[in-house]
């Protein structure tokens, strides 16, 4: 109060907003890039892991071209997940580099 010399502090309006205006988010979008990147990942480790076991334990009494089949499977589906991983893993040390950048140097 000592600053305003006893009389009330009256505070601006916000900028006048249209009343329907949609808000955006550039944070919304990379946290759905890296929930997606994620989901891939895991999704296509876990379908590997799957075809592996039909190679192993499941089929082990069909030809060998099928179980064979089964790894070609497990393989590309590891492709898949570590491409994906690549990405993710890029992502991050993107937004990494643009917190570095506006938060600055750290002091020491």
């Amino acid at each position: 109060m000592a600053e305003t010399n006893g009389t009330p502090v009256i505070i601006p309006e916000q900028a006048a907003r249209e009343p329907y205006r949609p808000t955006a988010s550039t944070q919304e979008v990379h946290d759905t890039i890296a929930r997606s990147l994620s989901d891939i990942v895991c999704t296509s480790a876990s379908q590997a892991r799957v075809f592996v076991s039909l190679f192993d334990l499941y089929d082990k009494d069909a030809t060998l071209a099928v179980r064979y089949g089964h790894l070609v499977d497990a393989a590309e589906c590891m492709e898949i997940a570590l491409t994906h991983l690549g990405q993710l893993k890029a992502a991050v040390a993107h937004r990494l580099l643009i917190e570095d950048e506006q938060n600055g140097p750290i002091p020491f």
